[in-house]
């Protein structure tokens, strides 16, 4: 595994700009809707056309691997312009609708589990929810502050050009945001034994040129995915829900939510985490499977597939 800024062309150098960050939020407030949606497609589209592009290449080894390896080439070329034009559209649809809250309970609805995690969480009884970076996340997590959902997010740490300004913007939405440091785990431990619950990322890689101690299986092969959310609810006796972010139908979202999911004990701590983070990992690769496409992961998890 390489270092994060080997990866991030083209979208996410484009996204990690200040400056385009902040022209987003300009076109999200002047532009209609329908217009907005389709240039950032056709955009998308474009930035997914180069096949030797880094970003394009994890795209292709991802969906490579969560399609059994028996995608075509002519798949393979096709896939990076959809997934990459999914997440186009969906930091568009964030930066409409950053201007127009009101409007949009029209356009995220929540799913029955879902909903009970909700009540749940609003009833101070702990809960560790894990999502993966599918469909419009960060539109879905901006929906549950609008309902007062008190929950403290854990970022990816040291975050820096635009993603700075991006938790800038979600705390001003309301949403407590920490990136994952020692500090920030604390805080999240005390937050769970005194009845609150915590939202992190399941799906995005630890960086560096070594693999972790702890390799989980996703989708039949080891990855270098954290597993600290595992610990979190172990210690706090508390249930891990995943979440997820999908695009049912045509520009609209669904939040969908899985039923508890209670940590295991084993003999040692390794065997302990280990099958409990592929508990959780095999359950949330089903959401994934149903909504491949808008699986915006540009991250390669298994680097040995890049060449396809």
């Amino acid at each position: 595994m390489t270092d994060e800024n080997s990866h991030t062309a083209p979208l996410k150098n484009l996204l990690d700009n200040s400056i385009v960050f902040r022209l987003g939020i300009i076109f999200g407030k002047v532009l209609p809707r329908k217009v907005g949606l389709k240039l950032a497609e056709i955009i998308g589209g474009y930035l997914g056309r180069n096949q030797n592009n880094p970003t394009v290449r994890a795209i292709r080894a991802n969906q490579w691997v969560i399609h059994d390896q028996k995608l075509t080439d002519e798949e393979l070329e096709k896939i990076p312009k959809i997934v990459i034009g999914s997440a186009a559209k969906c930091l568009f649809d964030f930066f409409y609708f950053l201007h127009r809250p009101d409007q949009l309970q029209e356009a995220v609805s929540f799913s029955p589990e879902a909903q009970k995690t909700i009540e749940r969480i609003k009833a101070n009884k702990p809960c560790v929810v894990v999502s993966p970076h599918l469909s419009n996340f960060d539109l879905v997590g901006y929906a549950l502050a609008l309902k007062k959902v008190p929950v403290q997010v854990l970022s990816f740490p040291n975050p820096s050009g635009s993603y700075k300004l991006q938790n800038q913007l979600r705390e001003d939405m309301g949403i407590l945001v920490t990136p994952m440091n020692l500090s920030a785990f604390r805080q999240a431990r005390n937050r769970l034994r005194a009845g609150g619950s915590i939202l992190t990322g399941l799906d995005r890689p630890l960086t560096g040129n070594h693999n972790e101690k702890y390799q989980p299986l996703f989708f039949g092969h080891q990855s270098n995915l954290p597993v600290t959310y595992v610990r979190m609810a172990k210690e706090a006796n508390a249930p891990v829900f995943i979440m997820a972010a999908t695009s049912p139908e045509k520009n609209t979202y669904l939040l969908s939510g899985s039923g508890p999911i209670w940590m295991d004990s084993a003999d040692d701590l390794e065997t302990e985490i280990l099958i409990n983070a592929n508990r959780v990992l095999s359950r949330a690769e089903e959401y994934i499977k149903n909504y491949a496409y808008q699986w915006t992961m540009f991250y390669p998890l298994w680097p040995q597939f890049l060449g396809v």
